[in-house]
């Protein structure tokens, strides 16, 4: 299996549905994960030129964990953490707490009047959100160009061209509240949002992009008791994230 390598602009975290890819071991009946390295332009990298609205830390790329010995673990495991290739080769970055790993989320830049404001149920009293927690893992699904689901991901993508891809990524609640939140780049699923560009350079590097004239959405849900979920509005966040495999 090729050493995978991703470069991803932002951080985006959230739950979502696993395709199962032939070929490839289902290690049980679990989603078997492959260990890939995710670089966040900011704070990092040569061309952070501007704070990008989703960052990663100032340790440097992200890479998935593996059981010692293991070239795969089996997601919702404690060796689970980290950035994969699932085996319908999505994205999955999982940031659990306690490992010294964090992701950082700026809406300095809401577009229009968060739909929550009129009812005045919104929950966002935070323009800057830190987390070392991330889960369910956030997941990054390129779609052709009906918006539909590649039938096998990132691997879907001709290398040397450009497609489209929706992601949701999830954060703890800063306060501490029995909350998650999630930032979606998916206009289906979430209405006034955008798709995200995804990039394939080599056979085996990949780039996620937020432009700034994408839109993310950013939801509540409660996490406790019945699940009750608010739209806290849109913003532009750009970010970019590199993967290799």
């Amino acid at each position: 299996m090729l050493k995978r390598t991703i470069m991803i602009a932002a951080l985006l975290v959230a739950g979502g549905v696993v395709e199962a890819q032939k070929g490839k071991p289902s290690g049980g009946g679990g989603n078997t994960l492959f260990p890939v390295t995710a670089e966040f332009r900011c704070p990092m990298t040569a061309d952070c030129q501007l704070p990008d609205g989703i960052q990663g830390d100032s340790i440097g790329p992200y890479r998935g964990t593996t059981p010692s010995g293991s070239a795969t673990t089996q997601e919702g495991t404690a060796a689970n953490y980290g950035s994969y290739f699932t085996e319908g080769n999505l994205f999955l970055f999982v940031l659990k707490s306690g490992f010294g790993r964090f992701a950082s989320f700026d809406f300095t830049q809401p577009i229009g009047t968060a739909p929550c404001a009129s009812s005045r149920t919104c929950r966002r009293d935070f323009t800057f959100a830190t987390s070392d927690e991330s889960l369910p893992g956030g997941r990054t699904y390129p779609v052709d160009a009906m918006g539909s689901d590649l039938p096998n991901g990132f691997l879907s993508i001709p290398v040397g061209t450009t497609g489209r891809a929706r992601i949701l990524l999830n954060f703890s609640d800063p306060s501490g509240r029995a909350l998650l939140w999630t930032v979606r780049f998916d206009p289906e699923l979430h209405p006034g949002s955008t798709f995200l560009t995804v990039t394939r350079p080599a056979a085996n590097v990949w780039t996620i992009e937020a432009g700034l004239s994408d839109i993310g959405g950013l939801t509540s849900a409660t996490t406790s008791g019945k699940s009750v979920k608010i739209n806290e509005g849109y913003f532009r966040m750009p970010f970019k994230i590199a993967i290799t495999e």
